[in-house]
């Protein structure tokens, strides 16, 4: 390669000359020689016709079509998710709605279902109407026959009507009656008697009348606690503590206890009734108010002839007329909603059953009871005014009964004699 600059020669393909540094050009290939179509004379490349024979060179053919050059396809990349489309800002189409086969399925069973019942409440009907006509010719041959079991049918439901008769009751009031007048009629001085079973709206009721209660007016210190504890005038599980001044003698084991011992009021209710205590009366009376807020109490349990006039012990009251009174009715109907746990509530009318249950004294009424029988009873004495009462629930497990027995003015032994028959011939009368 010849340098233009410098005229030196440098080997071919250099870019450079070797001498001067001069940028080499690559040589310009001479144009080829046009060869006559027609002669076949070789003639320069820039003419039109041959010089030897004058024909045109150059013949005008079609042109041939320009192809242009695509881009080079990209390889293909995966197509974006929905999730990405949305992160990359690409403006989303709504997402096609998807078919839902179950419900498809749903659809062409309930479909299935209405076409079938259909077509058998039409097949039932098309059936049914020549079998009404069968039945329509047999109707007149049938008749005679029909009346027969029609009436043997009317004696048969009579029978069974009579034979299906209400429960007789065990409380046979005119038998009670008896058994009461056996066992109480040599009984002196006043005696007043209610018997009732506790599954029965009935009663027997021998001379009531309001009478000494003694320590039978326990009960419804009992339960006039109870009462005040559900309108919240008291809580049975706060303490009291024990003083000499609260000790007073007769019935009780608290006036034997050191001064400063402790008791819930809870404790001194189990204490007046299981042990009779006198003491634990008089605390849970000014507990619950005093006299009179004790028989408000009392009267709202609907005891109208209940009265308690004095604390116990107190025999100066005593002496000037002042006693507790009761009436055997009022001391039954009480036992009588306790035992069906309808005083106060369900709760409440058991944790008095349950104290009752505890009772040792059972010298009268139920002295003389299967040991299977179950008792729950409070009682009363004043041996100077021949008074002796008791009150019980009396149960074989199954039923029961309660029997309030309240006599004053008599002699105690023979008292207690009658009591102890009166409730074994009663128990054998209801429970056995």
């Amino acid at each position: 390669m010849k340098c233009p600059n410098c005229q030196a020669d440098n080997p071919a393909g250099s870019k450079f000359c070797q001498t001067c540094g001069q940028p080499l050009e690559e040589p310009k290939a001479k144009a080829p020689a046009k060869i006559c179509p027609n002669c076949g004379a070789k003639n320069k490349a820039t003419n039109a016709f041959c010089e030897n024979c004058g024909q045109a060179l150059d013949k005008k053919e079609a042109p041939t079509p320009k192809v242009e050059k695509s881009a080079p396809i990209p390889p293909q990349q995966p197509p974006l998710s929905r999730t990405q489309q949305r992160a990359n800002g690409v403006p989303m189409p709504p997402a096609p709605k998807r078919s839902n086969p179950a419900g498809i399925i749903f659809l062409i069973i309930f479909l299935i279902f209405i076409l079938g019942g259909g077509g058998y409440l039409a097949y039932a009907k098309f059936m049914q109407a020549p079998k009404q006509e069968a039945t329509a010719t047999k109707k007149t041959s049938q008749t005679s026959s029909t009346s027969k079991v029609s009436s043997a049918s009317s004696s048969s439901s009579e029978a069974s009507s009579s034979s299906k008769k209400e429960p007789v009751s065990k409380f046979d009031e005119a038998k009670v009656q008896q058994i009461v007048a056996n066992a109480m009629d040599s009984v002196s001085g006043d005696k007043t008697v209610y018997i009732a079973p506790v599954s029965e709206d009935k009663d027997y009721l021998l001379n009531n009348q309001t009478q000494s209660a003694a320590s039978v007016i326990k009960l419804f210190i009992l339960g006039a606690a109870y009462a005040q504890e559900k309108i919240g005038t008291i809580d049975l599980n706060d303490t009291y503590t024990l003083s000499d001044a609260d000790k007073v003698g007769g019935t009780g084991v608290i006036q034997n206890m050191p001064a400063g011992k402790t008791f819930t009021y809870r404790e001194l209710l189990a204490y007046m009734i299981d042990e009779s205590d006198n003491t634990a009366a008089n605390i849970m009376i000014d507990a619950l108010g005093g006299l009179d807020k004790v028989n408000a109490q009392i009267q709202k349990m609907g005891a109208t002839d209940t009265k308690l006039q004095r604390k116990l012990m107190d025999t100066d009251s005593l002496k000037a007329g002042k006693d507790n009174i009761t009436s055997a009715s009022d001391v039954g109907v009480f036992l009588k909603k306790v035992y069906n746990k309808q005083f106060i509530s369900k709760k409440d009318s058991q944790e008095i059953l349950d104290i009752l249950a505890k009772n040792q004294d059972h010298d009268k009424l139920v002295k003389d009871l299967p040991s299977q029988a179950i008792v729950y009873n409070k009682t009363g004495i004043m041996q100077n005014y021949g008074i002796l009462n008791d009150a019980a629930i009396i149960s074989n497990g199954k039923d029961a009964f309660v029997a309030v027995v309240m006599t004053q003015n008599g002699e105690n032994g023979a008292e207690q004699a009658a009591m102890n028959k009166l409730g074994l011939e009663l128990y054998n009368e209801l429970l056995q």
